[in-house]
């Protein structure tokens, strides 16, 4: 069979969306009443109200990455075959990704010391002694890491058994039992990292790979489901299209549960307790994506101007966004103003500066790039009338 090639808008605009979680993460954690010690700008003006908020968003907003990487990989591949496919993740994930490791995560690092102390310490002795030590991390790039090593578990397993993933010849809906196995896989994935590791523990892999291994099998079972979702049809015209009553209820219901539990239950200690644990935040990480979904496919299906180029920027901008963030989060550090009030215009800024950024490189590289092809054609004239 074909490839489908329906443009689902509303998974772009989605994505873009849950881009602009990640930024609004990644500033709420600089002004949590009780902020990890190792963040990188923690303001001294906080509320308990992001801590909730962190809390909440960050037990969907990956998984949802994962998903969608996985529900667009496998039209991808093959459209471009194996070697295509690897060579265009060569060079869209490993590559960016070993230079943000290398020269953008320590100056991300560094920010830990630069925002604590009186006097700047010396870039060059971090960034030679202290990051490659106790200082170590991947900063958001962590992501491009295990993405480009899930395309490649894919690939070498579709090069091994390519006919389980042709995509069906008609859409399938996915029965109850589909979303109840899935919740249920991840809640066993999570519950047997727990055993081993704190929730939310990263571990250093060899300096290859920083990974959360609580949450890496779970990850790795949402980009399969994105898989899955693709071969099956779903969210395509005729395929499964998520109620937007059904999950929606289910979502708020979920997440009011992950919430009253994991605020009676702060530090799970015990097989029981982790338990309980594992399984409100896998109910709640599907229930949330799904209800997502089904939102912005009633919502915001749409190819609007706007929606188009943040969806296009939208990965520049992941790439960039705290080379942005954590800056405006320093320099608003010592105004006296409301810590909701910097949470604003630090996130919408981050948003705002990093797709400007993105779209002027854009815009100045096809004008290059046309006045390369007129002065080649002008040229290729002169030769031919000699």
């Amino acid at each position: 069979m074909g490839l489908r090639n329906e443009r689902l808008y509303f998974i772009d605009n989605l994505r873009v969306f849950i881009i602009y979680l990640v930024i609004a993460l990644h500033t709420a954690m600089g002004y949590m009443t009780y902020a990890p010690e190792w963040w990188y700008v923690v303001d001294h003006q906080r509320s308990l109200a992001f801590d909730i908020f962190v809390l909440i968003v960050d037990v969907f907003i990956m998984p949802a990455m994962f998903f969608f990487a996985g529900y667009f990989a496998m039209p991808s591949l093959l459209r471009s075959g194996a070697v295509g496919f690897m060579g265009d993740k060569l060079r869209r994930i490993v590559l960016p990704w070993i230079v943000g490791v290398l020269f953008l995560a320590p100056p991300i690092s560094y920010m830990i010391l630069f925002s604590r102390s009186p006097q700047a310490p010396d870039y060059i002795d971090f960034w030679f002694n202290k990051f490659f030590g106790p200082y170590y991390q991947h900063a958001h790039y962590w992501f491009l890491g295990v993405l480009a090593l899930f395309f490649l578990l894919l690939t070498l397993a579709h090069q091994w058994k390519p006919e389980a993933f042709e995509p069906e010849i008609m859409a399938r809906k996915p029965a109850i039992w589909t979303f109840a196995l899935f919740a249920a896989a991840t809640t066993a994935a999570f519950i047997v990292g727990n055993i081993f590791y704190p929730a939310d523990a990263w571990v250093n892999a060899g300096y290859l790979f920083m990974l959360q291994p609580v949450r890496f099998v779970m990850y790795a079972l949402y980009f399969l489901f994105g898989v899955y979702g693709w071969k099956q049809g779903w969210f395509t015209a005729g395929g499964y299209q998520p109620s937007l009553a059904g999950w929606s209820l289910f979502g708020v219901a979920a997440c009011i549960l992950f919430i009253l539990y994991r605020l009676n239950f702060l530090a799970p200690a015990n097989l029981a307790e982790k338990a309980g644990h594992g399984a409100v935040h896998a109910i709640f990480s599907m229930a949330a994506l799904f209800a997502l979904i089904a939102l912005f496919q009633r919502f915001v299906d749409n190819g609007a101007w706007l929606w188009r180029r943040l969806s296009h920027h939208s990965y520049g901008i992941y790439y960039l966004h705290q080379l942005v963030l954590l800056p405006l989060a320093y320099l608003l550090k010592g105004i006296d103003i409301s810590p909701w009030l910097k949470f604003s215009i630090v996130s919408v800024s981050t948003m705002a500066i990093c797709f400007f950024v993105l779209e002027i490189t854009k815009m100045a590289g096809g004008r290059r790039n046309r006045r390369d092809a007129v002065q080649w054609r002008e040229e290729t004239e002169r030769a031919l009338i000699r």
